[in-house]
């Protein structure tokens, strides 16, 4: 199989988990039912600074961590899906949880980030990636590096939820990483590391205690 090939088989299986048994219901499978623990925690102390940012958060599911972004100041916080009924399920949730001032804040769109660009052209000042890279295939990683390399603006943010580490399986998803994984992979791709830390148990979601660390990059 072609890496063309891999990438439109694999990539089909998550409308799939979405529909498989009805729409996915908040707190099924995935779906945590809500934002994770450790970004509300470094946007309360300030250790993601997000106001009037541009902000882009692939595989955003039914959209929790958008509204984490748009209440902590966001010009703009954007979700990309590649399920069309993920991001259905997301523009559905943001229209409840928001208030009119705070969704006209939050974009949801449908596309592949491999291929995707932006509507108005811009690039994205910050990045958050969680549950994402881990959901990849392995050999669709490097790509996963320079599409976040083509997305955001010099100077910009890349915060890297790395999950799962540790993990006791060798397939996925979601695959098995590794923090040094993921510098491997951006730092050839024009980032640099500003900061790296373990994600304290109680700053994670349940059943994933000593698995995450927080990997903090800058666009070069």
């Amino acid at each position: 199989m072609s890496g063309e090939e891999l990438h439109k088989s694999y990539s089909a299986r998550w409308e799939n988990m979405w529909t498989q048994d009805g729409v996915l219901k908040p707190g099924q499978a995935f779906d945590a039912a809500k934002s994770s623990p450790a970004l509300s925690a470094q946007l309360a102390s300030g250790g993601l600074d997000v106001c009037g940012k541009r902000v882009l958060v692939p595989g955003c599911g039914r959209g929790y961590d958008l509204v984490e972004f748009a209440r902590a100041g966001a010009g703009l916080a954007a979700g990309l899906e590649l399920a069309p009924t993920a991001a259905a399920a997301a523009e559905a949730y943001l229209g409840e949880a928001l208030s009119g001032e705070e969704a006209a804040h939050v974009q949801v769109h449908s596309g592949d980030f491999f291929a995707w660009k932006c509507p108005t052209g811009e690039a994205f000042d910050l990045g958050f990636d969680y549950t994402f890279m881990c959901a990849l295939h392995p050999n669709m990683r490097a790509d996963w590096a320079t599409s976040w390399a083509r997305l955001l603006a010099p100077g910009a943010t890349l915060a890297c939820l790395a999950f799962p580490l540790n993990h006791d399986k060798e397939t996925g998803p979601p695959w098995p990483v590794t923090e040094q994984m993921y510098k491997d992979l951006l730092l050839p791709a024009g980032f640099t590391l500003v900061r790296e830390e373990p994600v304290p148990a109680e700053l994670s979601h349940a059943g994933r205690g000593g698995k995450e660390a927080l990997l903090v990059f800058r666009r070069t």
